[in-house]
């Protein structure tokens, strides 16, 4: 799977082949996306599944890192 929209699904999702009418709709529906050196919009794939309701993204774990190992080398 591809990490970025391809053309055709950001034609889709916009209704637009333009770049920059794409652009436009992104901006207007608070969708994130970045621009390549020609100007064309990319949207991450993964955002779009989210906000879709078609991804459910665990949140990364607040738990602190296993320490453990470094304590036992230390006290040897």
């Amino acid at each position: 799977m591809r990490l970025f929209l391809t053309a055709d699904e950001l034609h889709e999702l916009t209704g637009y082949k333009v770049g920059h009418y794409q652009a436009h709709w992104l901006e207007a529906h608070r969708y994130p996306f970045e621009r390549t050196i020609s100007g064309k919009p990319r949207v991450l794939r993964a955002f779009v599944e989210k906000r879709l309701g078609l991804a459910s993204v665990e949140p990364l774990s607040d738990t602190e890192p296993d320490f453990s190992y470094w304590k036992q080398s230390k006290a040897a």
